[in-house]
């Protein structure tokens, strides 16, 4: 199929599927109309916004949202290594040797949740790079060449979307981006700066040490951060476990702690 042909068929489906959900076009419309024509179980969609942090924005079903969120956290799988280093990731089975050198915490984690392939084509332009398109397959196998190159096809409708979001083709994205995700990202680096004081590391180690505790505790990044930032966890210098605090209390001085300051300073 010519690529202009190609290029006709994927906004035809993009619209057909904006249609029958009766709003406008949206990049979450993009994502459903391609898991469904490749046979995808489900499909995600993450973003960055010139930071080293990436976060999932939208997932077409519950287990794609958890298989995004669980790369935010772990810090690892197919999506970061594509916004990371702006190629296609194909990962025909996550149960092989390869994929769980290279994934050794997601890929025995997604293999439990029942995905066996995963599919990430980053999404920009030259060196201006937006996020990456993730596709779950419940079984083991590569994409064919004319399902990679629909894929391919869709990650630039996808561009296309995030580019004109503001001319009022893509609202939902303007959600995602100005309110949602610029949240959730600063609650993220304020937590780790908080944490890099109390353990007296560098802020990307404490990044590390907030992955690590997410997953510990299975829970999500961004409700740990937002437990850091709320003085109900901190983590100890010491033994450099992280230590809950339901209560939230301040010092007993009543003065604000190293770590209050060094938060609003993040907060700015």
């Amino acid at each position: 199929m010519a690529g202009e042909a190609r290029m006709a068929r994927v906004w035809s489906r993009i619209g057909d599927c904006a249609r029958a959900d009766g709003r406008p076009v949206s990049v979450a419309h993009a994502c459903i109309a391609c898991a469904g024509d490749v046979g995808a179980a489900g499909a995600g969609l993450s973003m960055s916004r010139g930071s080293t942090l990436r976060e999932p924005v939208f997932a077409t079903d519950a287990r794609s949202g958890e298989l995004g969120d669980l790369q935010f956290t772990l810090g690892e799988g197919p999506c970061m290594d594509a916004m990371t280093r702006n190629e296609t990731v194909l990962a025909a089975d996550l149960a092989s040797a390869g994929s769980k050198r290279r994934w050794p915490v997601f890929a025995p984690a997604a293999v439990a949740l029942g995905v066996r392939g995963v599919f990430s084509i980053p999404i920009g332009a030259g060196a201006a790079q937006f996020g990456a398109l993730d596709l779950y397959r419940d079984g083991p196998g590569l994409l064919s060449h004319g399902q990679l190159l629909d894929v391919l096809a869709y990650a630039d409708a996808l561009l296309v979307l995030m580019l004109d979001h503001r001319g009022g083709i893509s609202p939902s994205l303007g959600r995602f981006l100005d309110e949602e995700f610029t949240e959730r990202r600063a609650g993220v680096h304020q937590a780790a700066g908080m944490v890099s004081v109390q353990l007296r590391v560098k802020v990307a180690d404490a990044l590390a040490r907030l992955r690590a505790y997410a997953y510990a505790q299975d829970r999500r990044l961004i409700e740990v951060s937002a437990a850091v930032v709320a003085r109900r966890l901190r983590f100890d210098p010491d033994t450099g476990e992280g230590i809950e605090d339901v209560d939230g209390a301040q010092p007993r001085d009543g003065r604000p702690s190293e770590t209050d300051v060094t938060g609003k300073e993040e907060a700015e």
